[in-house]
């Protein structure tokens, strides 16, 4: 599936602070029972406990994707102004500060997938290296999420939800 809308651009972005919780499974567990998805509820609920703002959507921090359907290694976290020591197995990190090309996907989190190639295909007709180690294991990250922008809850169709696709450069 082609997503609605697919902007790209690059640009400067600042330290992202945030709180979440170490996850590997495959894509095709995210939604299901026990899976990466069902992390995010209780970020927000440590957030809220502890008193803490968050600073918008969910937020996918990708530190190893398998080739094919292999594990991947993620955060599963919420943004956060500045750094706070977590507990109850929830972890500090932070995307680096520098250059991103940015993808801002409107549509269902399913084409995803399609929007991220998209992105990485338009960095490599620009020059723009990714910041990313390859090998026969997969991919290795130092700056890759995706932002949840849209509140499921605020807007119930999904192919009007909005996703920043993120890609450190190197």
């Amino acid at each position: 599936m082609i997503p609605l809308a697919l902007n790209i651009a690059v640009q400067e972005r600042e330290i992202t602070h945030y709180i979440g919780v170490p996850v590997t499974a495959r894509f095709s567990e995210f939604g299901a029972p026990g899976g990466p998805n069902e992390a995010v509820p209780r970020v927000y609920q440590w957030l809220g406990e502890h008193q803490i703002a968050p600073l918008g959507g969910p937020l996918y921090v990708y530190r190893h994707i398998g080739k094919a359907d292999e594990m991947v290694d993620l955060t599963v976290a919420v943004p956060v102004a500045e750094p706070v020591r977590p507990s109850d197995g929830l972890v500090l990190g932070s995307l680096p500060a520098g250059t991103y090309v940015v993808g801002r996907h409107v549509g269902a989190p399913d084409e995803i997938a399609a929007s991220g190639s998209k992105v990485k295909e338009w960095a490599d007709s620009k020059a723009l290296r990714l910041d990313v180690l390859r090998d026969e294991d997969g991919e290795l990250w130092t700056g890759h999420a995706e932002h949840f922008l849209t509140d499921p809850t605020e807007e119930a169709d999904a192919s009007k939800w909005v996703t920043e696709l993120l890609f450190k450069t190197a």
